[in-house]
């Protein structure tokens, strides 16, 4: 295996890069994606977006919707703002690296998900 190639999660009509994520993209976050429901948000909060993989299946399921991601960790904050500009959804999910107390949103959300890191 080739080690300089880029650790891809594959999804319909997007993948993430994860290569150097500490929090791996796992079951329950692409269940948390794939069950978290609303009529038709047009705007959604991800809280803690790690590498991103949540917004964006929002930004799949809802075509409509604007997507803010917050993340305090910096370089995880960067990895979800490289997977969002190299996806079909670039121009409607914003990555924020900020403590989420901190975070001061443009208006109010339809639908918030967050997936927090256990241990």
């Amino acid at each position: 295996m080739d080690t300089k190639s880029p650790v891809l999660f594959r999804f319909k009509q997007f993948h993430v890069e994860q290569t150097n994520a500490t929090m791996k993209i796992n079951t329950d976050g692409v269940l948390l994606g794939a069950l978290a429901d609303h009529p038709s948000p047009n705007r959604i909060l991800d809280i803690g977006s790690g590498t991103g993989v949540i917004a964006m299946m929002m930004a799949q399921r809802f075509p409509h919707a604007i997507i803010d991601a917050v993340e305090k960790d910096e370089l995880a904050a960067q990895l979800s703002d490289k997977n969002f500009k190299n996806s079909i959804f670039f121009n409607r999910i914003r990555a924020h690296c900020t403590l989420f107390q901190e975070f001061a949103p443009p208006a109010l959300y339809d639908l918030i998900v967050s997936n927090p890191p256990f241990f």
